[in-house]
């Protein structure tokens, strides 16, 4: 029999602290909606063409962001010293002098990854229209910072890594070793690999999480316009807005701080095509292909429309969706800094990652069969369109589940203190009940000797 655990190992992340992080990113947020017009007309225009406080949502959204990196990376930084955990690499204290010629190369590394990810957007139509604005905005936001710190961060991380022949160094040394006729043998290409999936998760979905949290900071803005104005019937619209505020927030903010200095870098990527496949396809632009041609599962009946006649049965079904959305954004809010697809960096067993290993999607999903409720059909349709939207809501849910196993594949290869949290989860979690009564549900290690390295399944 595989090894129980009998404790959850510890998370990567403190919920604790990513709610406090939360109140102050959603506060600035709601402070700048509420207050934007008296700001705007005490301060005027903005400088650098930024509009208005009122008009820049994006603004207004880097500031919640910038709200959770700064109480998230201060308590972590001078706090907790996460630099000093042993998967960054980095010691306590200089191990050498600087190599400014080393540091010169991994620079030059660096350059070239921004080269060639700058090539891709000019390559795709994809990113030429106006649907990344706000990416592009964020960029030139980003370019001062960036450039202010990137290369006292890389001296200091050179003199403070054990191995500082890092992938950037070895992507640097490329052109180097191209130039001077010498053998590129001593490249680590899985080293390399990595670097590029990492660096092609954060350039795929950076961008849209980007547009997307501008886009939610307008609706919620709205919304909170239409909930003051009518507090019995716009209630609804904002708390759906805010959830996916919430869930934005700290997407953006993962995407973007990958650094060893938090221990929130990239330590590896899904590892399978099908595990990108699965995941890619619930993103744009290939889910405005799969989501309308193919598994377009909702019609003109909705929930609110099905329950208009019933008001109490209709506002606990609204309190039922919101509860959903709810723990779908906190499990965002569950990796701190640290969320991101198709990633391994560091595992996160608290929050509602305490009751379920999937609580994201098990909460999305849910709340997608009581917003669409697919069973019922409108007038002059018949019981079979409802079946068939049944069937294609089904299917939808199955990408998740892949999804969910490809995830649980890669983690549990890469930290024996996973295996120890799904074991665990088999026997503790909320959904422990459905595991037994649906055998294929249950969490499978992939070996009995990976659970055994966890201090956590060692007491078992």
């Amino acid at each position: 029999m595989p090894v129980q655990a009998l404790e959850v190992p510890r998370s990567a992340a403190n919920f604790g602290l990513n709610l406090l992080a939360l109140a102050g990113g959603l506060g600035t947020i709601l402070g700048l909606i509420y207050w934007g017009p008296a700001l705007d007309a005490l301060l005027g225009p903005l400088p650098w063409q930024m509009g208005s406080v009122v008009s820049n949502h994006l603004l207004v959204g880097l500031a919640g962001c910038l709200v959770v990196f700064f109480i998230i990376g201060g308590v972590e930084l001078l706090g907790v010293r996460t630099y000093l955990n042993p998967a960054t690499g980095l010691a306590g204290k200089n191990l050498r002098s600087p190599d400014f010629k080393r540091v010169a190369v991994r620079l030059l590394g660096l350059l070239l990854t921004f080269g060639i990810i700058a090539v891709v957007y000019w390559l795709f139509p994809e990113y030429h229209g106006s649907f990344y604005q706000p990416f592009w905005d964020f960029l030139q936001a980003l370019a001062f910072p960036v450039g202010l710190l990137v290369i006292p961060y890389f001296v200091w991380t050179d003199m403070r890594l054990a191995d500082p022949h890092d992938s950037y160094w070895h992507l640097g040394m490329v052109p180097v070793l191209l130039l001077s006729g010498r053998s590129l043998d001593e490249i680590d290409r899985p080293a390399l690999k990595s670097h590029f999936m990492g660096w092609a998760v954060k350039a795929f979905f950076l961008p849209l999480m980007m547009n997307y949290l501008s886009g939610e900071v307008r609706a919620l803005g709205n919304s909170l316009t239409g909930f003051m104005a009518n507090p019995n019937g716009g209630g609804y619209q904002f708390l759906y807005d805010l959830s996916y505020t919430v869930d934005l927030l700290f997407c953006v903010v993962g995407y973007t701080i990958t650094l060893r200095l938090f221990d929130s870098h990239i330590r590896s990527t899904e590892p399978t095509a099908f595990g990108w496949l699965i995941a890619l396809l619930c993103y744009q632009p290939f889910y405005s292909v799969i989501g309308s041609m193919y598994l377009h599962y909702d019609d003109s009946l909705y929930w609110d429309n099905w329950l208009s006649s019933i008001p109490v049965l209709k506002n606990m079904w609204a309190g039922a969706i919101i509860l959903l959305l709810f723990v779908y954004g906190l499990s965002t809010v569950a990796f701190g800094l640290r969320f991101s697809n198709l990633t391994y960096r560091g595992v996160i067993t608290n929050g509602p990652y305490r009751f379920t290993k999937h609580p994201a999607y098990v909460s999305k999903n849910l709340s997608w069969w009581l917003i669409s409720v697919p069973w019922t059909w409108p007038a002059g349709g018949h019981w079979h369109e409802a079946l068939r939207n049944c069937c294609l809501l089904g299917l939808l849910n199955l990408i998740y589940y892949l999804r969910a196993r490809t995830e649980e594949n890669h983690l549990s290869l890469r930290d024996p203190d996973y295996v120890a949290y799904g074991l665990w989860m088999n026997e503790h979690g909320a959904l422990a009940w459905l595991g037994k009564l649906l055998p294929f549900l249950r969490y499978k290690p992939p070996a009995v000797t990976a659970a055994a390295k966890s201090p956590a399944a060692a007491r078992a």
